[in-house]
């Protein structure tokens, strides 16, 4: 199937009937100009070199010519097609710290926007593979779930900064659990995690984390980011400082990472300005044994505009050869100049259809949206995010097309984030945007969520009949949900009582019992303890001091491990690491 993607230069066709009528009417007003001087026989026969059908057959050849000009400014293309395909790879999961001390400037401009660069390279890369990416620091998150949509992994990876996650510090285990669950069931023999990270971890045992992995059949490959020798963290410009007042050095960790590369059955690269150590760890990915995937993609469009400039240019030369004598010893006169003006806009059309924006893509797109068909929108639109990935426009109505195919996991990633950028541009625009964000947030069952969005567009636009009711739903359904919660709750109090009020009389009934055993068994002990004093000598009162002495200094030593356990544990609690 051909589709045009500027379709509005097909109208310069509308030219040639034009040119018809206005060469027809021009050789009728010649005529009669000649008629008022003479006989026209008598001029034919005066005038015998002068053609007398050229000129229709030069006008045929400059309309084709036309013809396929207007075409080829049209950008025909072929391709872009829905195709369920076999594809072969792994499934890569990057974990990425974005801890504050990724901010440190070992690298230029930092080490998280090294690492981005690099990650986005090794994106390129990939052929067949599927990608996810996790951020962490304190706490970790899924950002991009396992897809083979390369487009999506950069969007979201341009989109990262160390404010993406709340909670500061540097869990690498759990980033690693996190990593684990997000694998599908479908690759449990090419299974790869990458941890990117400086290694400082104060929050958990990523060995362990990564023997876990293995466990699972993931590999884990880590990538050292810093210096061992450390630097400070550039924050809001300053130097980031502890509790104490004192400048943070952060440094990179390698013995960490290498224990947790060696536990994870992987690879330690240690990243460089110049190669950051994706590369080794990929060469090692790829003798894992490949998976084939079931994956829905689409193919790229095929120009084919050059075809009918060729030809375009086949018919003006043909119109040129044609000319009359006088033509064709001026090669730029009269038709002649003609070709060389039409020669001129197509050896500068490429230049003009390059330098076209995504605008057509997202316009094409909106035409498979009006009619209905979401998934070629969605082609349409990630279309236009390849030439432009920061196109609010195209990530917006993306969004809404995925929603539309039920998508919603996907159309919330796109969402994220543009409110306030919609809000610059136009406060209708940006109103219709958390009126789907709340529709979203509905169909995902996150109430709490839809409320916000859906008083934020009322907001924008206070009159809005269909947000105000989609509210009155959200609330009601939100109420619902916490009356539900809170019932669980009370049904959970209420058994938690009655299992305690049940084990309490088991305790009595089991004490009752051991009381009677206990005096059955006194009895018992007074009576041997009767013959065994007077078969044994009495303890001396030096000795039993001595046995006193021991039993006091074994509690005091229990004391102190106690109290030695309880501050560990208050310490891991509190949140004193900012990088």
């Amino acid at each position: 199937m051909i589709y045009f993607a500027q379709v509005g230069y097909l109208l310069l066709i509308l030219l040639i009937p034009l040119m018809f009528i206005a060469y027809w009417l021009m050789r009728r007003i010649r005529k009669k100009r000649i008629a008022r001087f003479g006989d026209p026989e008598l001029v034919d026969r005066l005038t015998p070199d002068v053609p007398r059908r050229k000129g229709w057959m030069k006008l045929t050849l400059i309309s084709l010519a036309l013809l396929f000009f207007a075409v080829g400014m049209s950008r025909p293309q072929l391709g872009a097609i829905l195709k369920e395909k076999e594809i072969k790879g792994a499934e890569i999961m990057v974990v990425l710290d974005v801890s504050n001390s990724m901010l440190a400037q070992d690298y230029s401009p930092n080490r998280l926007e090294r690492a981005k660069l690099a990650i986005s390279k090794l994106v390129d890369g990939l052929k067949g593979d599927r990608i996810g990416l996790i951020i962490f620091a304190g706490e970790s998150f899924v950002q991009l779930p396992i897809t083979s949509d390369y487009v999506s992994a950069k969007i979201f990876l341009n989109s990262i900064t160390t404010g993406s996650v709340p909670v500061q510090g540097t869990a690498m285990g759990e980033a690693i659990r996190t990593a684990i669950r997000s694998f599908t069931s479908e690759s449990e023999h090419s299974r790869a995690i990458i941890l990117i990270t400086d290694g400082e971890n104060h929050e958990d045992d990523p060995v362990a984390a990564a023997r876990d992995a293995v466990e699972m059949g993931a590999r884990v490959f880590c990538i050292g980011v810093g210096s061992p020798e450390g630097k400070p963290i550039p924050m809001d410009g300053d130097l980031l400082k502890d509790k104490d007042g004192n400048i943070v050095v952060t440094r990179l960790d390698e013995q960490t990472l290498r224990e947790v590369a060696a536990a994870g059955d992987g690879l330690y690269v240690r990243a460089g300005n110049t190669e950051f150590g994706l590369n080794p760890v990929i060469d090692e990915i790829r003798t894992l044994q490949d998976k084939e995937f079931q994956s829905v993609v689409f193919e790229e469009y095929d120009e084919q505009y050059m075809y009918f400039f060729a030809i375009a240019l086949f018919f003006l030369l043909l119109e040129f050869f044609l000319s009359d004598t006088r033509n064709r010893r001026k090669l730029f006169g009269g038709s002649g100049r003609t070709v060389a003006v039409l020669a001129a806009l197509l050896v500068l059309s490429p230049a003009v259809l390059s330098a076209q924006s995504d605008r057509s893509e997202v316009r094409a797109g909106n035409r498979d949206f009006k009619k209905g068909q979401y998934r070629e929108a969605e082609i349409e639109y990630k279309r236009a995010l390849l030439k432009d990935s920061a196109s609010v426009t195209a990530r917006y109505n993306l969004g809404n097309a995925l929603y539309k195919a039920s998508s919603y996991n996907e159309a919330e990633l796109y969402f994220k984030g543009l409110g306030d950028t919609l809000k610059n541009l136009s406060r209708s625009k940006a109103s219709d945007y958390f009126h789907n964000s709340g529709n979203l947030a509905l169909q995902q069952k996150k109430y709490q969520e839809a409320v916000e969005a859906f008083k934020e567009s009322l907001r924008l636009e206070p009159d809005n009949f269909e947000t105000k009711s989609n509210l009155a739903y959200a609330q009601k359904m939100l109420k619902n949900q916490q009356n539900q919660q809170q019932n669980q709750q009370n049904q959970n109090q209420n058994n938690q009582n009655q299992d305690q009020q049940d084990q309490n009389q088991d305790q009595d009934q089991n004490k009752d019992q051991n009381q009677d055993r206990n005096n059955d068994q006194n009895q018992d002990q007074n009576q041997q303890d009767q013959q065994q004093n007077q078969d044994q000598p009495q303890i001396s009162p030096q000795a039993a001091q001595q046995m006193l002495q021991a039993i006091e200094d074994k509690e005091k030593q229990t004391q102190d491990k106690v109290r030695k356990a309880k501050a560990l544990q208050q310490k891991s609690k509190e949140k004193e690491k900012n990088w």
